[in-house]
């Protein structure tokens, strides 16, 4: 096995992973807030990698300043941006947040070729254009059939959160892979993410509604305890995709995840959420996208 296709195994392997974990989520936030399962996630995540960052700090195996990259890196995703993209799920449903916030690679691959010098093949523009063509076709849907409760917003309101999730989504991994060149420990680099992921929603959660805040309760925290275990290990096998390719080679199968969302969608959430032709056809445009993106890498 190559190291760029190991790579593209653990990209997969998170794209799937923050899927699922975002499905468990779902079950917390309908007792929860969006804020309490950041904080949830983030602090499963230093439980688990705590004891093994511990020794990397006694071995001096770690740079101080890709140790602060990295916090940022857990400050712009999932700090605010899974912040912001729990809340767009409460508002537009999951399978049209999840497809929008695919659209990050893009903004992903933009960052790698200006501020990291990366140089990606002609085909990559192909996927580009397809990615784009998905957000739009997404972007038209302007009645929310998928929670009509909500009345007839203008699209681009509705889906304020979600471009803000994407943003964040983007800049965090273009940090991340920043970060883990100059940190070799994984553990390392998960509590370090988790540390900035922790301030940022403290931080957030004081310019939030009442409502919003952080609200542990009995029916949410298990649900927010199972989600934060997957989530730690999604991420666990993004790091250890970004240690071994560029971040152009990795980011878009990372952020395939509106396929899988849309099967979690038809299979958990039916009751909740109708998904259409055109939610359909957005979610598949931006994963061929992702993927003519990644190939074109190879």
């Amino acid at each position: 096995m190559t190291t760029l296709l190991a790579a593209q195994i653990f990209a997969l392997l998170t794209a799937f992973g923050l899927t699922t974990c975002d499905a468990v989520a779902r079950y917390g936030l309908r007792s929860s807030t969006p804020v309490t399962a950041i904080v949830t996630l983030a602090g499963v995540t230093i439980l688990l990698y705590a004891p093994a960052a511990a020794g990397a700090f006694i071995a001096r195996e770690v740079s101080p300043w890709g140790f602060l990259i990295l916090v940022c890196a857990g400050a712009a995703a999932p700090g605010l941006g899974g912040t912001f993209f729990y809340m767009s799920i409460q508002r537009i449903g999951m399978a049209r947040t999840a497809s929008f916030a695919g659209s990050s690679p893009l903004a992903a691959l933009l960052i790698a070729v200006t501020l990291m010098d990366e140089r990606p093949e002609p085909w990559t523009y192909l996927g580009t254009g397809l990615i784009v063509g998905g957000v739009m076709v997404l972007s038209s849907d302007h009645r929310l059939a998928a929670l009509p409760e909500r009345g007839n917003q203008p699209f681009w309101r509705a889906f304020t959160l979600a471009a803000s999730a994407m943003l964040m989504f983007a800049v965090a991994a273009a940090l991340r892979k920043m970060g883990v060149s100059r940190v070799p420990s994984l553990s390392v680099a998960l509590c370090a993410a988790s540390i900035g992921v922790l301030g940022a929603t403290l931080f957030l959660q004081r310019f939030l509604p009442e409502g919003n805040r952080i609200r542990f309760t009995r029916q949410s925290v298990g649900w927010f305890a199972a989600s934060g275990a997957i989530n730690s290990l999604a991420h666990f096998s993004f790091f250890s995709a970004l240690q071994r390719a560029p971040l152009s080679s990795v980011v878009s199968l990372a952020y395939i995840s509106p396929l899988f969302a849309l099967g979690y969608s038809w299979l958990l959430f039916r009751e909740v959420e109708r998904l259409n032709i055109r939610v359909l056809a957005g979610a598949l445009l931006i994963c061929a996208g992702a993927i003519v993106v990644t190939q074109a890498q190879g």
